[in-house]
């Protein structure tokens, strides 16, 4: 026999057949996927609330409040970009965070909330934005205040700089910035149903059984001449086997014996 080698192809007709195929597998398991996911966050959520501050790494005035010149602008710009990595470390440094944790009631200030403090510097700016997350609206709005109220103290006490100001104070939002939207795990549920499909293609594309004449060709090398019923397949009901004693004679017979009678009845008369 000579085998016959070849790559199985797929067309877009056998790509849209094995979606029929499984289509119901599909949409049960985007659907189970998007609202187990739903169900779950809602069962452990717990919302968060946010709160932004900003300080200003320069002053625009000396100290008898006068405008300063151009010079000394110069000094001050060039200076506050090189303290204001510092400025960022010391504004998370302990003792800035036990003061804050101090004013709001939580002990170990340092260790509760490092993890909820976010110091940023935008690019080409003397500008530090502070970000505070809480389980209340109010909470981060107090972390921020204190951040604002010692850092700047401490920072200036410590790099004898002088020169860090409060720009804005802490922001007040009760909206949560962790809110659960169901239509947000709707892609949850897409993947989920992608991901049967891709099973259910895979099966296709790895399935040598035969089952067309193509397969016999593709994987035999043989050309099928023809076909040959087969004789153990269930046979269709035959709408005459409903009459009387057709299920203990053939049709021919049962025709022969009605003919019959029927011939019989008419030499009577």
């Amino acid at each position: 026999m000579n085998n016959k080698i070849t790559l199985k192809t797929i067309s877009l007709r056998d790509l849209w057949n094995v979606m029929r195929g499984c289509f119901l597998f599909v949409i049960a398991a985007a659907i189970l996927c998007t609202v187990g996911m739903y169900a779950y966050a809602k069962l452990n959520y717990s919302p968060l609330y946010s709160s932004k501050g900003t300080l200003y790494l320069i002053d625009y005035r000396n100290d008898e409040g006068d405008d300063i010149n151009q010079n000394q602008w110069t000094v001050d710009y060039t200076l506050a970009n090189v303290v204001i990595s510092d400025t960022m470390y010391v504004l998370k440094s302990r003792t800035v965070l036990d003061a804050v944790g101090n004013d709001i009631g939580i002990k170990n200030g340092y260790g509760a909330l490092q993890g909820s403090i976010t110091i940023e510097n935008p690019e080409d700016t003397r500008v530090l934005e502070i970000t505070a997350v809480a389980s209340t609206p109010e909470n981060a709005k107090k972390i921020v205040d204190g951040l604002c109220k010692y850092g700047p103290e401490e920072a200036n006490n410590v790099l004898q700089y002088d020169r860090i100001r409060v720009y804005e104070e802490g922001t007040y939002s009760d909206w949560p910035i962790n809110s659960v939207s169901f239509f947000g795990y709707v892609k949850f549920g897409i993947i989920a149903g992608a991901l049967v499909y891709l099973v259910f293609l895979a099966m296709f594309l790895f399935d040598n059984y035969i089952h067309t004449e193509e397969d016999i060709d593709r994987y035999l090398g043989l050309s099928v001449l023809g076909d040959i019923p087969d004789a153990d397949a269930p046979k269709k009901k035959n709408k005459y086997t409903n009459y009387k004693g057709y299920n203990k004679r053939s049709e021919k017979q049962y025709y022969a014996s009605r003919s019959t009678k029927n011939t019989g009845e008419e030499t009577k008369e």
